[in-house]
């Protein structure tokens, strides 16, 4: 293993965490907005771009078949990862084994993100169904090409436990400016130009921070790391022979999966508890200006993303003197505890509508800071700990298995929620709205149970590794 104590300049983490700015606008908008796109509320006045589904004894609600699309569309492209993965960790070239696939994948990431906001037509049909299915396909497939290669370069560039927390907090700190971009400003988008200008805007922001993180590591992305010579079956059960890999993976996958249905469910939430704010009962200088439902959807991610900056000083804080492991589990525990609690949001008497919403998005902010956090930085180690078992340096298949069961998993969420939905999604007619929160909830709580056989010291050495009991 390479040298623990090298550090790797302030400069370059800056520039390699910066992509997190693009990649968390792209990553958020979608998420936020392109179920209620493609199958918006009856009361929106937006029309319907993906039919209903009548097959005799099979029939779909249009935002259930939606949520089926996007769900078969990211299972399908899920397994091009450790594909990807094994064909990166194998690569040579003279930028070394990383460079070349985030370098020419990424302007076709940005491209088919623009694409999927342009569907063809305005009325619901067969053809529109086709054209998201493939559309998402490509993107999937392009976005895995560019960001798989790019997230593995970080293990190789950071070695040590202090330059690792290092760069993780600096990309969540970069990706909270992207969490504002791509769920505060991209509904202010939204609503004074249209879906296609949003896409466009948040596709622009992809490509071009993706390549300023590339230009920040072109010089430190090691050149000579022997190629990891395993068959691809070889290499993807080795991955999932990992017992501290198989402890931690289910985490991430179930909370990814609750945190997407959250993120899709607040354009549904907001018209159907909150409506629309006359300004001038806050701002009396704006007349009768109102505020819709897209302009307040960001008000509400900005204060998630408020609570994210909250919960990663605090967490930040306990990085010094507690580990990964404790860390990690405290935000799964915090999150599944608190995520329950959105029953109620924007149906207590009294309080007004907007200020329960906020509140309930700076409150949801805070634990899931902390998985948000550090997941980068645990598969940066089991990475470590697996260079030790096998003599190999094999970052591109963990994290490209990572994200195949992640993709399985968070490609549920649409089509969780269009099910929950079903239940109710009006003012008059909650259930559905409110249900959604514990069911969140539930799902982290797993992920918490499911943590408790991961030992892995926060510095991966042979030595901290046998006290461990590994």
């Amino acid at each position: 293993m390479s040298d623990l104590g090298a550090r790797l300049p302030l400069v370059n983490k800056l520039l390699y965490a910066s992509d997190m700015v693009g990649s968390q606008t792209v990553a958020n908008t979608r998420g936020l907005w392109l179920l209620f796109f493609l199958a918006p509320p009856a009361t929106s006045g937006l029309p319907t771009l993906v039919p209903s589904l009548d097959l005799g004894i099979l029939q779909m609600d249009p935002r259930v078949f939606a949520g089926v699309l996007l769900t078969v569309g990211r299972v399908v492209e899920a397994f091009d990862d450790p594909l990807i993965g094994w064909w990166s960790d194998r690569f040579k070239s003279r930028w070394g084994r990383r460079i070349p696939f985030v370098l020419v994948s990424t302007p076709f990431y940005a491209i088919f993100f623009a694409l999927l906001w342009f569907t063809p037509g305005g009325d619901a049909g067969v053809v529109s169904a086709v054209y998201v299915f493939l559309v998402v396909e490509l993107f999937f497939l392009a976005n895995t090409f560019s960001a798989g290669p790019y997230e593995a370069i970080l293990p190789e560039i950071t070695r040590s436990h202090h330059d690792r927390m290092s760069m993780v907090a600096w990309q969540l700190y970069f990706g909270l400016i992207g969490v504002v971009l791509g769920l505060g400003l991209s509904g202010i988008v939204k609503d004074v130009f249209d879906f296609k200008v949003m896409g466009i805007t948040a596709a622009v922001f992809g490509i071009v921070f993706r390549y300023v993180g590339l230009w920040g590591v072109w010089r430190k992305a090691p050149r000579e790391t022997p190629a990891a010579q395993l068959s691809l079956w070889l290499a993807f059960s080795s991955t999932l022979s990992n017992k501290q890999f198989l402890y931690f993976l289910p985490t991430f996958v179930l909370y990814q999966t609750a945190v997407g249905m959250v993120i899709a469910w607040l354009p549904f939430f907001v018209p159907a508890a909150i409506g629309e704010i006359q300004v001038w009962r806050w701002v009396p200088a704006f007349g009768d200006q109102i505020l819709g439902s897209g302009s307040l959807t960001s008000i509400l991610g900005l204060a998630a993303v408020l609570g994210i900056a909250v919960g990663a000083l605090i967490l930040w804080k306990l990085s010094n003197t507690k580990t990964k492991r404790w860390v990690y589990r405290i935000s799964l525990l915090g999150t599944a505890i608190y995520l329950p609690s959105l029953f109620f949001a924007g149906f207590i008497p009294v309080v007004p509508k907007l200020i329960q919403g906020m509140g309930m998005a700076f409150l949801a902010g805070i634990p899931m800071a902390g998985v948000n956090l550090l997941p980068k930085a645990i598969t940066a180690d089991i990475t470590d700990y697996d260079e030790m078992r096998t003599g190999m340096r094999r970052e591109a298949m963990f994290y490209a298995t990572q994200n195949l069961f992640e993709k399985i998993g968070s490609s549920l969420a649409p089509l969780l929620l269009g099910v929950i939905l079903l239940l109710g999604d009006s003012t008059d007619d909650s259930l559905g709205i409110r249900v959604m929160g514990p069911v969140a909830g539930l799902i982290v709580f797993i992920g918490f149970w499911l943590f408790q056989g991961y030992r892995l010291p926060s510095t991966v050495t042979r030595e901290n590794v046998k006290a461990a009991g590994l």
